[in-house]
């Protein structure tokens, strides 16, 4: 039984957050990704290609390294974070999230009197 789709996407996720250098790149290859978590290389390029697809992560930047968008990224400090966004070559790239279906509600407030 092969894991699912979303669990797949969430562990490469996990993996290359925790093996980020500071900015967001990332040398892995997808063999290392797939055997971490046992399932295969054409499973870790697929959750890799559904998170290139939302915009988390860039195209390759080279062979084996990737680059978490910036406002994902970890970073020294909130000044490391600042001077790298202001940079002129620094790309924000948009994030390509679903929107929300008309049968899904954010959490509801308390009425206030």
């Amino acid at each position: 039984m092969s894991p699912e789709p979303s669990a797949c996407r969430d562990a490469c996720l996990r993996i290359l957050t925790a093996r980020q250098k500071p900015g967001g790149p990332v040398r892995i290859r997808q063999q290392d990704s797939a055997e971490r978590h046992g399932f295969t290389q054409s499973v870790a390029s697929h959750a890799l290609g559904q998170l290139r697809n939302k915009g988390i992560l860039s195209e390759r930047l080279r062979t084996g390294t990737v680059l978490i968008h910036p406002l994902l990224a970890g970073y020294e400090s909130l000044a490391h974070m600042v001077n790298h966004l202001k940079e002129p070559e620094a790309f924000v790239r948009p994030l390509n999230f679903p929107q929300a279906t008309s049968g899904l509600r954010g959490p509801r407030c308390p009425d206030r009197h």
